[in-house]
């Protein structure tokens, strides 16, 4: 059964060399606690509401998808 995201954590910032600008750490339904997504802030918005009740898979579609629709301009 595929984990789902429980709790958001945190948002963080991350450092100018790191591969995205933002990142979220979260509780998964196992009850570990670890990144779920990284993304460049300036492309994507991302927020607890799209995050919560996510699996990993469903998460990277979301990213998918919001990326995909910034570079289309839509």
């Amino acid at each position: 059964m595929p984990l789902v995201v429980t709790e958001v954590v945190r948002f963080e910032a991350l450092p100018l060399e790191a591969r995205g600008s933002r990142r979220v750490i979260v509780r998964w339904s196992d009850g570990s606690v670890g990144e779920a997504l990284r993304w460049y802030d300036d492309e994507v918005l991302v927020s607890e509401g799209d995050v919560l009740g996510k699996t990993q898979t469903e998460l990277r579609q979301l990213h998918g998808r919001r990326d995909r629709d910034w570079l289309r301009g839509d």
